[in-house]
């Protein structure tokens, strides 16, 4: 079904789900929250979200500390889509699915960038540094009671790179904030705008003129064209242009996320290439 630009604005706050990292007793990590999205490719369901989120190292600036990382589970919160009637279609209430980051035998579960950058300490417990995209993607459960404005398609994908000035939506929840509370996991949506096509040493990734919030990293980035809202990206974080000066108070903060057109390249099923 093809939205409105109208309708396709209300549908926003349905597209990102409310991440959790939890230990290994299933229990929440302190300030371990963020957000991702569900794809739908070729009849399964995947999670995105970012690579420093479910290892807690960021990639562009790995510090290893005395303990070993203890973010094993994670829990997904979301609203319900089901059928309450034929062709009529009900959103609302509480959803929540916990899936583990782990094989048994210790293997990470997730798919992320094919290339890596060799970091010997992480290498050694098993994790991969990925060269390009702050991402990862994990399989879902197929029977999920999702409904299709939740999710992300090939219909939703924009394979062009964005321009300065284009408007964007990041979608998420900052902070672990729900706009309808707990019970009904509601994403809030941050207007921005990109602020430079590039970013030194970061291949992937695109400023914008403001950050998000801590807790939308993961979220899905959008953005508006004259008749159309798209995926085009994800929320990595913020960048401080003046964390050399000697203040306390950083006041230029601004936010990044991570195209993906060059992700979508590199699949191999979906979407299709013929797109682009």
């Amino acid at each position: 079904m093809k939205y409105s630009i109208y309708e396709q604005k209300l549908n926003l706050s349905l597209k990102a789900i409310k991440l959790q990292c939890l230990d290994e007793n299933q229990m929440p990590i302190t300030g371990a929250y963020g957000s991702g999205f569900i794809c739908s490719e070729n009849k399964r369901f995947f999670l995105y979200t970012c690579w420093h989120l479910i290892t807690g190292f960021n990639m562009h600036n790995i510090e290893i500390g005395k303990s070993l990382p203890n973010r094993k589970f994670l829990k997904l919160s979301f609203q319900k889509g089901s059928e309450i009637q034929p062709g009529i279609i009900g959103i609302g209430g509480l959803q929540e699915i916990i899936i583990s980051l782990y094989d048994k035998n210790g293997n990470f579960c997730w798919i992320q960038d094919d290339r890596d950058i060799t970091h010997f300490e992480l290498n050694n417990i098993g994790l991969k540094v990925p060269q390009l995209h702050d991402l990862i993607k994990i399989e879902l459960c197929p029977k999920l009671e999702i409904d299709e404005s939740q999710l992300i398609t090939d219909n939703d994908i924009n394979f062009h790179l964005p321009n300065i000035g284009d408007k964007i939506y990041i979608v998420g929840y900052p902070y672990g904030y729900s706009a309808l509370g707990e019970g009904e996991p509601t994403a809030i949506v941050l207007t921005r705008f990109v602020a430079s096509k590039h970013i030194h040493g970061r291949t992937t990734e695109v400023l914008l003129d403001g950050p998000g919030a801590p807790g939308m990293s993961g979220g899905p980035v959008f953005i508006e064209t004259m008749n159309n809202i798209s995926l085009i990206g994800i929320y990595t974080g913020l960048i401080y242009p003046d964390y050399q000066i000697n203040q306390n108070d950083k006041t230029t903060a601004l936010g990044t996320f991570s195209f993906l057109n060059m992700w979508w390249f590199y699949q191999n099923e979906w979407p299709p290439y013929n797109s682009l």
